[in-house]
């Protein structure tokens, strides 16, 4: 294998990472880019999460503790959608 120096590595890796993006469709890039934040809210304190939840919306956190304590998986669904509607008309 070649050795490559760091920008070298890192031109590959961006042209690899084009030309990955550019075959997807917009429903893939949705999927990828929920994972991602995912994994990087996962790794956040509660505190931190806490945080970025309020810096987006400073009444989201408490309607989202509400939503993850409803058992009904379909009441918890419904709930999440009105939630998500209320942000969108506002």
């Amino acid at each position: 294998m070649i050795e490559l120096n760091e920008r070298q590595r890192e031109d590959l890796t961006e042209q690899f990472a084009e030309l990955v993006v550019d075959q997807m469709d917009i429903k893939a890039l949705m999927i990828y880019a929920q994972e991602q934040l995912i994994d990087y809210y996962n790794n956040c304190s509660l505190e931190e999460l806490k945080e970025e939840v309020d810096n987006y919306d400073d009444e989201l956190y408490n309607e989202l503790v509400d939503n993850v304590n409803i058992e009904d998986d379909n009441e918890r669904r419904q709930h999440l959608e009105e939630i998500k509607y209320d942000r969108e008309v506002n």
